[in-house]
């Protein structure tokens, strides 16, 4: 998959220009928006001045406007298909990926669009903290018991999944920024060891820009 740049976008403010672009495009037209693992609804604060019916879902919902959807299962309401499913940061925590991913795509319309987002394995961070420990960050034990991290989403093997699922991906992208070797926080603690870890991690991002960022977005189009 070709990456298309590293942003320092937060992955909702990444996901709010996506779905904004889409709105956009649509000229006036109603929009559905589904937000599959919505939790208190987060994204939808970043869309406010946006004209579009929400949908939240959420395996455990925690606000009125969410409903249950255990997306191991199909799709189990009757509101038309969406044109636009935000899925952040839930791909991770799926025992199924591939099954859940299906159901996805079976509820978007044709034409419609997939926007993900999830932790990024080959994150400079990852890779260091990998070399020391000889665990990822962000699919530790911690994050298996704490987080319920139980699949890493190699970006690879996300992409077959979505194509399995009958999406193709039309953009990549890394989130969360580049590691800054200078700032306020270099200072506190063990410097040494700082700057040592993150010149380390600059070298690593110089040769393998996929490495940049926490997190990284795909945008997949639901194939006609």
């Amino acid at each position: 998959m070709v990456l298309n740049g590293n942003l320092q976008l937060n992955r909702y403010e990444w996901a709010s220009g996506k779905i904004k672009n889409i709105l956009n495009e649509q000229e006036g037209q109603a929009i559905t928006l589904f937000d599959i693992g919505s939790r208190d609804n987060i994204l939808k604060e970043y869309l406010l001045d946006c004209s579009f019916e929400y949908k939240g879902f959420d395996l455990d919902p925690i606000t009125p406007i969410t409903e249950k959807w255990n997306i191991e299962e199909p799709f189990p309401y009757l509101y038309p298909q969406p044109q636009v499913v935000a899925l952040l940061e839930v791909i991770e925590h799926l025992n199924n990926p591939s099954l859940c991913l299906k159901n996805i795509g079976n509820t978007v319309m044709s034409g419609g669009y997939l926007i993900l987002t999830t932790p990024n394995p080959k994150w400079s961070t990852s890779m260091v903290n990998l070399f020391a420990t000889g665990e990822l960050s962000c699919f530790t034990q911690s994050d298996l018991d704490l987080n319920h991290h139980v699949f890493t989403p190699w970006v690879h093997i996300v992409e077959k999944i979505l194509l399995d699922s009958g999406f193709n991906i039309i953009e990549y992208v890394t989130l969360d920024g580049k590691t800054t070797v200078f700032d306020n926080t270099l200072f506190k603690g063990n410097i040494l060891k700082k700057f040592i870890a993150r010149s380390i991690k600059k070298i690593i991002e110089s040769r393998d820009p996929s490495s940049c960022g926490m997190s990284y977005g795909i945008v997949a189009k639901k194939s006609i």
